[in-house]
């Protein structure tokens, strides 16, 4: 009773506290992320799992994180009953393997050990109790990850390869962003449009700005993340990559209609709103469908935004009469993946891709665009 009753309260303490770990995960009172691994490793090689994720395995330095991390315990204890930390003792001396004060403790009966070997501290998910053996051993274990993840590429390289809603924390702004950890992991999608119940084309500068729909971001939604974000997200890596992603023919008679598409770019490099939010640079890498299919995102290259009340492309009728608001236009487009969903009214226009020419044009069913950055490597 009186476990529940800490867990309880320290849940409490967690849900006032700004977070951002993923949804499902938990923050310690550290503001540290606490995973849990059900996979059994020796106490090495569960430390460098944890440092190869941007952490170390847990420390602990209140009963709140100890009852917690008991509890999380729970979660895995049909495959372990004990969690490895990152403690470890020689001659009564005991440390942390993150270098924080060891300054709390919750030793069983006899422990810590005392001799001149070197143990290392478990957690008996039971009794929360602790207790010491040789680094062989194989149990379940505890990474503490730092809070502050600024893209889904960070996510995954802390070991959360589930797809999903995450928060990231840029220039000091939590946000929340959607994960893909498939196709290598770590994508941050800022364009998801999967089916065309929600308009794209005629939605405000400040829409597309502050982005929409993001209070519901799963993997079938439609959502646009934000250009603001999508510029910070761009700025902040010295190399970008942008991966593309198509779906089907929605064109009558069309030969393609259930056929899928992908391709990658790097360089990709968007400006502030100063700039207009325009597509400074690109580059075409062909890790899909290598062909001139590709080229047509290249045209906006050097194109700034536009939306329907703020168009800054010379041919005003691009965004209107052509529906192709919300994009980087330029005297129109070869592609405009925010376009209007109904191209018959867009006349023939609205959300499309140039593949080979301007005879040969799809209108997807989907599309989604992410990007990670080109030094991410799993």
């Amino acid at each position: 009773m009186l476990l529940r009753l800490v867990f309880v309260l320290f849940y409490l303490f967690c849900e006032t506290t700004a977070s951002s770990c993923p949804y499902g995960s938990v923050v310690d009172s550290n503001a540290s992320c606490i995973h849990v691994e059900a996979t059994r490793m020796d106490w090495p090689s569960a430390e460098a799992w944890c440092v190869a994720r941007g952490g170390h395995l847990v420390s602990i330095h209140n009963q709140f994180d100890n009852t917690f991390l008991q509890e999380l315990g729970l979660n895995v204890s049909n495959y372990c009953s004990n969690i490895w930390t990152g403690g470890l003792t020689y001659n009564y001396s005991v440390s942390w393997s993150d270098g924080t004060p060891f300054d709390y403790s919750f030793w069983a009966n006899g422990e810590p050990n005392g001799n001149s070997y070197t143990y290392y501290i478990y957690l008996e998910i039971n009794t929360g109790f602790w207790r010491t053996y040789v680094s062989s051993s194989t149990y379940c274990f505890a990474c503490e990850i730092p809070q502050e993840m600024t893209d889904c590429a960070d996510w995954y390289k802390a070991g959360y390869k589930d797809n999903g809603a995450y928060k990231i924390s840029l220039n000091g702004t939590s946000h929340d962003v959607y994960c893909s950890m498939d196709n290598g992991g770590g994508w941050t999608v800022f364009q998801n449009r999967m089916i065309g119940d929600e308009s794209f084309w005629d939605r405000t500068w400040d829409d597309y700005k502050d982005g929409f729909n993001t209070e519901r971001l799963t993997d079938n939604s439609n959502f646009w993340l934000g250009s603001e974000l999508l510029h910070q997200l761009t700025a902040k890596d010295k190399d970008v990559t942008l991966r593309v992603e198509m779906m089907g023919d929605r064109t009558p008679g069309s030969s393609k209609a259930s056929s899928s598409w992908f391709n990658e770019y790097t360089r990709f490099k968007v400006a502030g709103e100063s700039s207009k939010y325009q597509l400074t640079d690109l580059y075409v890498d062909n890790k899909g469908q290598g062909n001139s299919m590709w080229n047509a995102l290249m045209y906006s290259v050097g194109a700034e935004f536009s939306t329907i009340d703020r168009v800054n492309d010379p041919e005003l009728d691009c965004a209107w009469k052509f529906k192709m608001g919300g994009w980087w236009l330029r005297n129109c487009a070869l592609t405009s993946l925010n376009g209007d969903y109904d191209f018959a009214e867009a006349n023939g226009y609205g959300m499309f891709w140039t593949m080979s020419g301007i005879n040969d044009i799809i209108h997807p069913i989907s599309s989604r665009m992410m990007l990670r950055p080109t030094s991410f490597s799993t």
